[in-house]
């Protein structure tokens, strides 16, 4: 959870909210998780962000795994009403830990997307992805991921989204947690920018 407020000579409020689940039963791993961001400033709406992510994989070998992938994300000021997508492809551990954990993953899906005042856009696309952790103590880490995606339509049709995160236990329920996030779009829905970025610092409970 995340809140920032300010009054006097500006007038702002940005609510964050995110949680995140995983089941291990071996050799299966459930993940689930949402986010949503909204802000206003002098009681009108100028940001509103929510985006879900469901991805169930399949241990093959202590390095090799399957997935399948669903992704959804709505972003009205992005220009996006809601888009849809579903891949699925095949990941490597390049890094097993406990210190570091590096993995890989690549596949195959496709995309729909709802844009605010345009058509549709639907196409089959492939995906890269990779995510790093550092355990950089029992009460500390620092996290990466990246995804790029691609149109297998439309070649300029790419995007490209990475989080970077450092995480401090307070407690063992409690953490502090700092994000940032950049979301690059290189086609974007005509007059919106071709960036969006977020910087976070919010507290954790994890169970």
């Amino acid at each position: 959870m995340s809140f920032v407020a300010t009054s006097g000579n500006s007038d702002t409020q940005t609510v964050g909210v995110g949680g995140s689940v995983v089941w291990r039963p071996d050799p299966w791993t459930t993940e689930a998780k949402a986010s949503f961001v909204r802000s206003e400033t002098s009681d009108i709406e100028s940001a509103r962000t929510l985006s879900a992510d469901l991805r169930q994989g399949r241990t093959l070998t202590p390095r090799v795994d399957v997935f399948g992938r669903y992704g959804f994300l709505s972003n009205e000021f992005a220009g996006i009403e809601s888009r849809s997508t579903i891949d699925g492809g095949v990941g490597y551990k390049l890094l097993l830990g406990p210190v570091h954990t590096l993995r890989a993953d690549a596949g195959l899906g496709y995309s729909h997307e709802n844009r605010v005042d345009q058509d549709a856009l639907s196409f089959p696309l492939a995906n890269f992805g990779g995510a790093y952790k550092w355990q950089i103590s029992k009460t500390a880490d620092l996290t990466n991921a990246a995804l790029f995606s691609t149109s297998l339509d439309e070649g300029e049709d790419w995007r490209f989204g990475n989080a970077f995160a450092v995480t401090a236990a307070l407690t063992s329920v409690f953490s502090l947690k700092a994000v940032h996030e950049v979301k690059y779009v290189n086609a974007p829905v005509p007059t919106f920018e071709k960036t969006d970025t977020l910087m976070s610092v919010a507290l954790v409970a994890k169970f």
